[in-house]
């Protein structure tokens, strides 16, 4: 009765008496996947085995485990404590009603019921449902945000820190190259903060994309990350096609970009080399960025885009991260319509040959 590929809701019928179970199905069927327990103990087991699960029909009066007990098992459990639960019985009376809500029932419909009342209740309920997982789905992504934000801003406050401290330490050294670092890091910070703010003001709308030069913004990352390229002593090769991009310039720079220039100078060795090229083909430009440094091994390469399972890994010279940059950077290349692959060899694994390749594909504009 029910398709792992269908889209329908899925609902749980409870019953002991099959002719119980037949009306049901016959009434529900058209518009929902349905699953049939005959028994208290059964109906458990499939709401354990079933994620997708989205109500459950549930009689009360049944052997072995009534409907009262099923109902507060589930509400007991963590994966099935919001689960929807209609009560579809003949104990009617008041005291039966209370007790059912007391003990975490949605709803209470008395046999015999009426079709068009039941199939009413159940669309209310499904549509509540709905209602909440699109309410915890924008908390989650809210949460991310702040994170990324967080992640991202710290960054260009780390470059401006960075910057008056060499200027204070060689002051007679050329301050106006400390001076563009922090120009160029205040400019991309407001930038990033005024994007999100957009972000959030039109939610689930993808950002505005327009034509960008990708040489003009691989230079300004790279200007970003000019102080951690130098600490570390750190060759860059960059091979960059003057074409334009469809994408946000400033998710571009920072987001994709820095990210990924700031990755491959955390994990490079001192005196090691990072390079940077663009391959055009058909509609589309690919931008590879190599480094030769520690690697990553599979398990990590496995979830480095999953924010909810974020790895935050020390650089070769101690250098903290959040986690965060890497499912920001995918997040951002896949609203601009591209794609991300990345390929790692760890050190510990290859010795003689290591490093991490990330390659972006993104689309040429018109």
């Amino acid at each position: 009765m029910t398709s792992a590929s269908s889209s329908r809701p899925c609902l749980l019928l409870v019953d002991d008496t099959p002719a119980n179970i037949q009306v049901l199905v016959g009434l529900l069927r058209d518009d929902y996947e349905l699953k049939v327990a005959t028994r208290g103990v059964q109906a458990l087991q499939i709401c354990a085995q079933s994620p997708g699960l989205d109500l459950v029909l549930l009689d009360v009066m049944m052997p072995e485990m009534d409907g009262y007990e099923v109902c507060r098992r589930l509400r007991a459990v963590e994966a099935t404590r919001d689960l929807p639960v209609i009560f579809l019985t003949a104990k009617a009376e008041l005291d039966d009603m209370v007790h059912g809500f007391e003990i975490g029932a949605n709803d209470y419909v008395a046999k015999p019921f009426r079709p068009a009342e039941l199939l009413a209740r159940v669309r209310t309920h499904l549509l509540v449902r709905a209602q909440q997982r699109e309410i915890a789905r924008k908390g989650t992504e809210l949460a991310e945000m702040l994170q990324i934000v967080c992640h991202d801003v710290a960054n260009h406050f780390s470059i401006v820190n960075m910057s008056l401290e060499l200027a204070a330490a060689n002051p007679a050294g050329g301050l106006e190259k400390y001076v563009s670092r922090m120009t160029a890091a205040a400019r991309n910070g407001v930038a990033l903060t005024n994007l999100v703010r957009e972000m959030r003001r039109l939610e689930d709308k993808s950002v505005e994309l327009q034509p960008v030069s990708l040489a003009a913004a691989v230079q300004e990352a790279l200007v970003l990350a000019d102080g951690r390229l130098q600490d570390k002593k750190l060759q860059v090769v960059v091979e960059v096609a003057d074409v334009r991009v469809l994408a946000e310039p400033t998710a571009l720079i920072n987001s994709v970009l820095g990210n990924l220039f700031s990755n491959a100078a955390k994990f490079s060795h001192p005196g090691g080399m990072i390079e940077i090229r663009s391959r055009s083909e058909g509609g589309a430009v690919t931008v590879s960025v190599r480094d030769h440094g520690i690697g990553m091994p599979a398990t990590i390469v496995a979830e480095l885009f999953d924010v909810s399972k974020s790895h935050s890994r020390r650089g070769t010279a101690g250098e903290k991260g959040t986690g965060f940059g890497m499912p920001l950077m995918r997040k951002f290349v896949l609203q601009f319509g591209g794609s991300v692959e990345v390929a790692s060899r760890d050190i510990a694994e290859h010795p003689a040959d290591h490093g991490t390749e990330f390659r972006i594909r993104l689309k040429l504009a018109p």
